[in-house]
């Protein structure tokens, strides 16, 4: 059975649709271009946390509001605001203006866990109070495409990607079910690509070779460099877990 794609971290929100004060930024246009470009759920994640940090810290100025709707933006998923984000996160915790309950409504977290979530980060862009337990779920990803999902057949082979938190999917063996896909994560959410297909004269020394060095899903192919999750695949989805050896 299909699993719906999800990220951990949001199953236990409780999520109030704030109103969205009048500020110098548009942040109903931003609510709006995060949930079509991510989704509903995306879009009710932004509204909920740039809604309570802002009820934190009403009288915010333009940079600390720039600041609240990144980290905002980057909670609710939307894996593009990633760089920004913690950037931004960095400056807060360096003694700016953007103040620290708010920082904290915006990522969802309480005051005192706004410090050692960063540092998590630093280590893995998975890194979140509370999933440190080995062989702990972190995200489903993919789907069915006639449900809730991306892909006409299963997945049945992944690499590492050059960078952290990124990898290479196959799907289908053969035929036009035969695709590639290439997935980005964090623990807040990811994107999933599909990649042109590779021509036909080319396919065999290009493509058909790469896969032969395919690593082992079944135990968890770990992603390059801090090592903070391993992917698995299953029926139509990819699962990414903390290492078995976490600690």
């Amino acid at each position: 059975m299909t699993q719906r794609p999800r990220h951990v971290v949001n199953e236990s929100l409780l999520l109030i649709d704030e109103p969205l004060p009048a500020t110098a930024v548009d942040l109903a246009l931003s609510a709006t271009r995060i949930q079509e470009r991510h989704g509903d759920a995306a879009g009710a994640r932004y509204r909920h946390f740039i809604g309570r940090a802002l009820a934190a810290q009403p009288r915010a100025g333009r940079d600390d509001v720039l600041t609240l709707a990144a980290l905002a933006a980057w909670r609710s998923g939307a894996l593009a605001f990633r760089t920004d984000a913690l950037r931004r996160l960095d400056l807060a915790l360096a003694g700016g203006s953007t103040g620290l309950s708010a920082v904290a409504a915006a990522l969802g977290l309480g005051e005192d866990g706004v410090a050692p979530f960063a540092q998590l980060q630093r280590n893995s862009r998975f890194g979140w109070p509370g999933l440190h337990a080995p062989g702990e779920l972190l995200a489903v990803i993919g789907g069915f495409r006639g449900l809730y999902g991306p892909w006409l057949a299963p997945p049945v082979a992944a690499l590492a990607g050059d960078r952290p938190g990124t990898f290479l999917i196959r799907t289908g063996r053969t035929g036009a079910a035969a695709e590639e896909w290439q997935l980005t994560a964090d623990v807040f959410g990811h994107t999933l690509v599909r990649l042109p297909a590779e021509e036909p004269e080319t396919e065999t020394g290009g493509a058909e070779a790469r896969w032969l060095t395919a690593g082992d899903t079944t135990r968890g192919l770990a992603e390059t460099g801090a090592g903070g999750a391993v992917l698995t695949v299953r029926a139509y989805t990819a699962q990414l877990w903390t290492p078995e050896d976490a600690r």
